[in-house]
């Protein structure tokens, strides 16, 4: 099943873009064997301090994702209060800083009513290089222009989650008929960001059950393109250790478990995660009840306290000791360390865009 995804992935790529799906297929296998210096000292920088440090500040969502664990998620729905929001900022800074991602574990950042208030508080820190945050963009409307030109303006990299180009597919992925409130976003945050210097790398990730989707829509995919936005599609999906599957979603292609997961998986080698009520979890990809890979309170202790704890050793060691959480070992997002052979991390201060485009937000 793994080999068939692949293939059919690369498929659709090539559609597309022959050469560059050649090129990219290339580099991403070939620089495991060629480059292993870098997965070395990459494995060595994060043991030290995550690449980014994600930081959920609300946990409600506006739509409720056929693919995603948030109908699911049963703890406290909630927003992160600002003194606690600084207390993790001001202890990321002490460990050197970095990237941030405004990428809840589950939930739409854009519903946080103090989103513009905390970038201003990041501004404060030259040591928060970067910010980041992935949405639905159906919030966006209660934002007016000069609040969207701001985050057009602080933020690195905004992902914008859509189902599909059709009313009938989003509405089938995202479980709400919010279709063209989605669009108008897309659009808006295209026609704001210019004439804004170095204004955000856009990204529209599309997520949708056809595989050929890229190139069944490529003239309308190539008008975004000009517009120089970076197009992302997803047709298969994780499975949030269970939690998605095709019991429930029968027309849903979720990926197959790997059976070894001997190598460290690189989502908690790269990032930490804080909930909105300041618990901390290993991984912010599987782990949306934030609590079956918990590592520490940011309330009661320091960042590095928590990176550098048992807790959270103990989980990056449990790959190649074979003694993994049950919620690891059934998880489909398994990726391999070895990810740090790609070329984009020969640089990671700043994290160049690709990290982004390709990893964080892909």
């Amino acid at each position: 099943m793994i080999f068939v995804t692949k293939l059919i992935n690369f498929t659709s790529s090539f559609l597309h873009a022959p050469l560059q799906t050649i090129r990219c297929s290339g580099r991403k296998y070939l620089h495991k064997v060629w480059l292993p210096t870098r997965v070395g000292r990459l494995r060595t920088l994060v043991r030290e301090k995550p690449l980014i440090l994600q930081i959920e500040t609300i946990n409600v969502c506006n739509a409720a994702c056929i693919f995603c664990s948030y109908p699911s998620m049963k703890r406290k729905k909630g927003v992160m209060d600002m003194a606690l929001f600084t207390k993790i900022v001001t202890d990321y800074v002490a460990m050197g800083g970095g990237a941030v991602s405004f990428t809840p574990v589950v939930g739409d950042a854009l519903l946080d009513p103090h989103l513009i208030e905390r970038l201003k508080l990041l501004k404060e820190f030259p040591a928060i290089n970067q910010v980041t945050l992935t949405t639905n963009g159906i919030a966006l409307d209660r934002y007016s222009d000069d609040e969207v030109r701001y985050l057009l303006k602080e933020i690195f990299c905004i992902q914008v989650s859509i189902g599909g180009l059709d009313r009938s597919t989003y509405g089938s992925q995202y479980g709400v008929d919010r279709f063209l409130e989605t669009q108008q976003a897309m659009d808006r945050l295209m026609q704001l960001r210019n004439g804004i210097e170095n204004p955000a790398n856009l990204t529209f990730a599309f997520r949708t059950d056809d595989w050929k989707f890229t190139h069944r829509f490529r003239k309308q995919l190539s008008t975004y393109r000009r517009n120089g936005v970076f197009i992302s599609h997803i047709w298969s999906y994780d499975n949030y250790s269970g939690v998605v599957s095709k019991d429930v979603h029968p027309k849903l292609t979720i990926k197959a478990n790997q059976e070894r997961k001997r190598l460290t998986c690189a989502f908690p080698s790269i990032h930490m995660a804080v909930c909105w009520d300041g618990k901390i979890t290993a991984c912010g990809c599987v782990d949306f009840d934030g609590d079956k890979l918990l590592i520490g309170d940011a309330g009661k202790s320091s960042l590095a306290e928590v990176w550098s704890g048992k807790r959270h050793t103990g989980i990056l060691d449990s790959f190649p000791s074979g003694t993994l959480a049950p919620v690891c070992r059934e998880c489909s997002a398994y990726t391999p360390d070895t990810l740090f052979a790609q070329p984009y991390f020969k640089k990671v201060r700043p994290l160049p865009v690709q990290f982004f485009q390709e990893f964080w937000g892909g």
